[in-house]
């Protein structure tokens, strides 16, 4: 798995899995061109995608721990 999927499994980020594979693909596409995002560039790169469910906090979450796994080379 990427790390973004594998974050998203560990931090419980999806739920009826409807809005997941957008969530997946702007957060690869954030860290591919940042490699350390703010939280705020986080919540920017996802704005277009919405989840019904609300698991905003674990999506943004999910990908703050993906950029962090990449960094130290996971």
């Amino acid at each position: 798995l990427h790390p973004v999927q594998q974050k998203f499994i560990d931090n419980d980020a999806l739920q009826c899995g409807f809005c997941t594979p957008g969530f997946i693909m702007s957060g690869v596409a954030l860290l591919a061109n940042n490699p350390t995002p703010s939280m705020d560039d986080i919540k920017y790169s996802v704005s277009g995608n919405l989840c019904r469910c609300g698991t905003y906090p674990h999506v943004f979450k999910a990908i703050n721990d993906a950029a962090k796994e990449i960094k130290k080379g996971g």
